[in-house]
Order: structure tokens, then sequence, then C-alpha cells
């Protein structure tokens, strides 16, 4: 049976075919403990079945794409076991195949406390939906353990589109958004991080994990000063490509994501898509700035862009362009997307709550966004309790990663120095 491809499957689709990501979405678990590996390969399983979209094939077809069921036979990919952290790292750093499927795969890596990688083909999901999909995934293991004959109730097979979130701004409102709005998408940015282009490039990603006690002193420093988490880890990512890349005094533009699911007002699980739109945050960071004074200015700019429906101006775009008769949207998508060369994503809070496998209680839970290819760079940012964990993944050379690592460092320092300021 054929199933439609939904306007942001292809716009992934694209961000691989235009060289900016490789359109996959990487999530790592780490266990206090050892995870049973049939119950987990078993669960697995029962995932495809229960969000069918993940056991789907793409037919790519332009403006005429569509997803194909495919027999659970072919899905030998599905699920490896792993004792090499070499092998667990390679995995981790790799692809889903739109056109053979599955969309999602497994690999548990078993030592003195085993983990889990997972990694989802971003066409069928965002972070956020990655986020349920991993909940599901953690309660169907649990339930297995106690019942091996278990099988999920529900199929989240509804409706991946977002025209519910666009129509549910009423005409005129969607007219007035789409006008004030009109040049808050993707553009070039200023912002140059330049990459070796002659080296070797293989996929690795980069992260920081920041310990529980300096978030909770970023934590108090946004209580103190009104800000946000994402104001302040934004903020600090503004002064720390300032500082490496001595363009202070000069503005940038860094996109930042945002989960449109906001807007929902049933916010059940009733299908596995993309909901993330984006907006666009211009500043300068000005000689001998404080980041006090940085973080004020960023908070103003996500407030003032709070108050005018955050995100729904790129959705609004493409529900009006994909609508318009005897328009090819997705052809001249193909040849005139552009892509920022610096941006944001902050996948956001895992719940703990919610990420429960049974009595193996999870240590820490990451989310890594799409890998770009050079010269594209994505900061993303998670939290797990009270732990957050910065990202950068890259098809780059080591020297490459090099600079990536020193980015990183800029940035830990930059959130350390906020968090000893005496405002905070």
């Amino acid at each position: 049976m054929k199933y439609k491809a939904e306007i942001f499957d292809k716009f992934q689709y694209l961000y691989d075919v235009t060289g900016f990501s490789d359109h996959q979405v990487h999530c790592v678990i780490d266990f206090k403990g050892s995870a049973d590996a049939e119950v987990i390969e078993k669960a697995a399983f029962l995932l495809l079945k229960a969000i069918p979209i993940l056991s789907r094939t793409y037919i790519n077809l332009g403006k005429n794409s569509y997803w194909e069921d495919t027999a659970s036979s072919v899905w030998v990919d599905l699920f490896a076991v792993t004792s090499n952290s070499e092998d667990f790292e390679s995995f981790t750093n790799s692809k889903t195949d739109e056109k053979t499927g599955p969309q999602i795969k497994f690999c548990l890596f078993q030592g003195e406390n085993d983990r889990l990688s997972v990694v989802i083909n971003h066409m069928v999901a965002d972070g956020g939906g990655f986020k349920q999909c991993m909940y599901m995934f953690a309660e169907i293991y649990s339930k297995l353990l106690n019942n091996p004959d278990y099988i999920p109730e529900h199929v989240i097979d509804g409706d991946r589109g977002f025209k519910a979130i666009a129509r549910e701004q009423g005409l005129l409102h969607r007219l007035g958004l789409l006008l004030i709005n009109r040049k808050d998408n993707n553009q070039k940015s200023a912002c140059e991080f330049a990459m070796d282009e002659t080296g070797s490039a293989s996929p690795f990603i980069v992260s920081r994990e920041i310990p529980e006690e300096l978030f909770r002193n970023i934590k108090s420093c946004c209580r103190k000063s009104g800000a946000t988490v994402n104001d302040l880890v934004l903020a600090a990512f503004f002064r720390a490509l300032s500082e490496m890349l001595d363009i202070k005094g000069k503005e940038l533009s860094i996109p930042i994501m945002i989960d449109m699911r906001r807007y929902q007002k049933d916010k059940s699980f009733s299908a596995l898509t993309n909901l993330a739109s984006t907006t666009i945050v211009k500043n300068s960071v000005l000689p001998d700035e404080s980041f006090e004074a940085t973080l004020a200015k960023i908070s103003s700019i996500m407030n003032m862009k709070k108050s005018g429906k955050l995100g729904m101006n790129t959705f609004l775009k493409l529900d009006a362009g994909f609508r318009i008769p005897f328009m090819n949207a997705y052809r001249i998508m193909s040849k005139t997307l552009r892509h920022p060369k610096t941006a944001m994503t902050n996948i956001g809070i895992i719940d703990s709550s919610k990420l429960v496998f049974a009595n193996l209680p999870v240590d820490n839970a990451v989310m890594f966004a799409s890998i770009k290819y050079r010269p594209y760079l994505q900061l993303s940012v998670t939290s797990f309790n009270d732990k957050m964990t910065l990202g950068i993944g890259l098809y780059g050379s080591e020297r490459d990663r090099e600079k990536i690592e020193t980015l990183l460092d800029y940035l830990v320092a930059e959130l350390k120095s906020c968090a000893a300021a005496e405002n905070c």
C-alpha cells in the first residue's frame, strides 16, 4: 500500500541531496546495569509494528514521492549487539537507508554498564517525535519483561502533516503572520566557520556533558535573570563563535529550531512526524560585553518572537506554496533551497519519567541532530535529569574535529563564566 510523503519528508530528503545533512537523528542511552538483549530486539520489532512508518520504504518521485509497506523479513539491519566501543561509535554515526528501510535501527553495547544507540531517519521524525518514539520503545521493553506475549494495543499511524496546525490560526491571522515575518526563514549567515575542504571526510559527533552542579547553576542564573535555558545556551553560542572567529561587533544570524507541537490542541501521540520549524536570531557581541548583557539581548529578542507565534511563518509559507495549483513547489525547492552555515537546535528535555526500562536505571540519555556536511555546522542541546549535553556532528577531517572540540571548549567556558557571575 502507498502513503503520500509529507512536505517535511521531502525537505529532509533534499537536505541530503543538496549536501546539507545526512537527515538522521541520533540517540544514546547509558544504563546502570545490563539490558536483556533478546527483549531489546523483540521490543524493536514490536515498535515497527506499532509505528508502521518506521517499517516503510521511501519511493522518490519528486513531488509525487510516497512511502510503501514492506515485509518484516527485510528488516535485517534493525538490531545489532557489540562489545567493541569503536563499532558502537561507528553505528552511532551511521545512517538508515530510506529506500530499503527500516527507518530506525538499534545497537546494544554490552559492557560493565550497557549502552543503547538508536538512529532514526529524520524524514519520519524530528527530535520531538524521536522522543515520543523512544518513550514508547521503553514502555514496550518494560511490558515484555513482565509478559513475553505482550503486543502494543494501539497503532500510531495518524495524519503526519502539519496543515491542522497552520489552519488553526485562521485565514486573517495567517495572512498577518506571513506579511509581518516574511523574511524570517533560513538564510545565509555572515558567520563562516572555516573547515578543512581538502582532508578526507568521515562522520563524527563531538559532545560535552555539562555536569550536574554547573547545570544547576545555569538554571539558577536563568531564574534570576528571567531567561530560559535555551536563551542562555544561545547567548553562550553567540559569544563562543564571536570569540573563536574573532568577529566581535559583527552581526551573526543563527537559525534555531522550534518544536511546533506547542500549538497542537491535541498533544497525544497519534502520528510520528516532523513538526519542527525555524526562526532566525540576529545578534552581535560587542567587544568587552558581559555575558549578562548578551543574555539580556537574546532573551529580549526571543520574548519578542514568542509574542508573534514563534516558528509559524515557515509552516504557513510551505502550506501556501504547496497548495498553489500547477506549481511544482518541490522542483523549486530542489533548486532554490538555502542552508544556514551555522545553526542551533534545542531538542529539549528527555523525560526521565517516561524513558523507563522496568528495573534497569538510565544514567543518561542524549540526542544529537543530523550530522552536517562541510561547511555547515549545527549545535544540538538535550537534557536528562540534572545533566545537559551539547553536541556537534560533522562529516569532516581530523582537523575539523579539532576545531569543533575547540569551539565546544569555548562554549563550555562561556557557560562556566555565566554560572560564576555575581548576578547569578
